[in-house]
């Protein structure tokens, strides 16, 4: 059998085989959303009021350090997708560590606000760009099909552990040693999880080295082509859709896709970047801010078997809707997070929805348009999802800085929220484009 670019020194394996080589695939993912995780809004808001102290720049100015981070990530991302498809992820993840570290390194050193756009919200945009959810979601998304539920849950448990492991020590480093040797952390944590893991880890697809999706045999792939709707059901076909960029941009699902994960992302952005100074306000200390940052990681992270579960059944409206409605009662819940019972009601019930909705998304993409062209379909939506997510922590901000209230700014989630849920109700899958045979694609 031909060798892919991507297969490295791994001869093509044959035969049954105990250990399925797509579970280190979602091994480096786990190592890489560890890492992601100190690029969230969530954590970003937690460098707000240190800021403010030390440089008087408001909360409008911080939290647009986002929004150019979403800008940046919109202009990389169509251009990261196509070679994903081609060379695989082992060839991008390790330059975007090495990218994500130095800029890290220079935001110790930042002193003007320029600066720490440049770095925050361009360079490691950029570095995480390529060692994120586009490069890794479509990496696991092209080793199962099957198991594509649960094998994108159990890589994106590192993003909750990661909240779970940093919330508190950003807490404690900033109180103890300043803001920016917490940035020196991210850029060590970065490079030992990342760069060598991904570079022996990481491959593009398991037909690169003889395999099929999920470890199954030939014998289980006989009926060869197999629709889209079956292989969703549980059988991996040999041959997928492939798509142009045009064809891509002229089908209605493709729009409802990405206009609800934009919505979701202009929510994500905004709320999550303000969740920490909004927690302040209210009056809870550190270690209560801490506790529920926690807490929310970990009510995610214990989510995710269920999740996997509804993620393999998304066939259905109702568990496609189901994210956006929680989310969106959560968003309206955090109007009383006044009352400490709301509160970290409203906190567990939006990371729940964030957890599914992740999965969730991620296999719909996969399963509407197939394998081959899955980088260049998801980079495409990303472009859609960053621009609304740019938005949000602009949007959220001058709520507060016109208003000194999030209250319009929650119910306004709220309500986007039920539009988005709507738009997944009415989702269908797009039309069929011509087929092609995977084995062809290894040389």
């Amino acid at each position: 059998m031909p060798r892919s670019a991507d297969s490295g020194t791994i001869p093509p394996l044959a035969g049954r085989r105990r250990y399925f080589y797509g579970w280190n695939i979602v091994a480096a993912a786990f190592l890489a959303n560890l890492a992601y995780a100190e690029h969230y809004t969530s954590v970003l808001g937690l460098f707000i009021k240190p800021l403010q102290a030390e440089f008087g720049w408001s909360r409008s100015a911080i939290a647009g350090v986002q929004t150019v981070a979403r800008v940046a990530e919109a202009l990389v991302a169509p251009m990261i997708g196509p070679l994903v498809d081609r060379k695989g992820p082992r060839f991008l993840m390790p330059i975007g560590a090495v990218i994500v570290g130095l800029a890290m390194l220079g935001i110790t050193q930042v002193r003007e606000l320029w600066q720490f756009y440049a770095l925050r919200g361009v360079a490691a945009a950029a570095g995480f760009t390529l060692m994120g959810a586009l490069v890794t979601n479509v990496a696991i998304s092209n080793w199962f099909v099957r198991k594509r539920g649960r094998a994108l849950s159990i890589a994106r448990v590192g993003n909750n552990l990661s909240n779970v492991i940093f919330v508190p020590v950003v807490v404690f480093i900033i109180a103890n040693h300043g803001w920016r040797n917490v940035f020196l952390v991210f850029a060590i944590f970065t490079w030992l999880t990342v760069i060598i893991p991904s570079t022996l880890l990481m491959r593009r697809r398991p037909e690169d080295l003889g395999l099929l999706p999920d470890g199954d045999q030939p014998d289980r792939n006989a009926q060869d082509p197999v629709d889209r709707d079956q292989a969703g059901a549980g059988v991996a076909p040999s041959s997928e859709p492939v798509w142009t960029r045009r064809q891509v941009l002229a089908t209605a699902s493709f729009w409802l896709l990405a206009l609800c994960m934009g919505i979701d992302s202009m929510a994500l952005q905004g709320l999550n970047i303000t969740l920490a100074p909004y927690i302040q306000d209210l009056g809870y200390n550190d270690t209560s801010l801490a506790a529920i940052m926690t807490f929310r990681a970990l009510a995610m992270a214990a989510a995710f078997p269920v999740v996997a579960f509804i993620a393999e059944r998304s066939q259905k409206t109702l568990w496609r809707v189901l994210p956006f409605v929680v989310q969106g009662t959560a968003a309206f819940l955090f109007l009383f997070a006044g009352e400490p019972v709301l509160l970290w009601v409203a906190v567990v019930l939006y990371g729940l929805g964030i957890a599914a909705l992740t999965v969730i998304i991620e296999v719909v993409w996969a399963e509407y348009f197939g394998r081959v062209s899955l980088g260049l379909v998801r980079s495409l939506a990303f472009l859609v999802a960053f621009g609304f997510g740019a938005a949000g922590p602009l949007v959220m901000s001058a709520i507060f800085d016109l208003t000194q209230s999030y209250h319009l700014a929650f119910l306004l989630l709220g309500v986007l929220f039920g539009v988005a849920a709507v738009l997944m109700g009415i989702l269908r899958p797009p039309r069929r484009s011509g087929r092609i045979d995977l084995k062809s694609l290894t040389t």
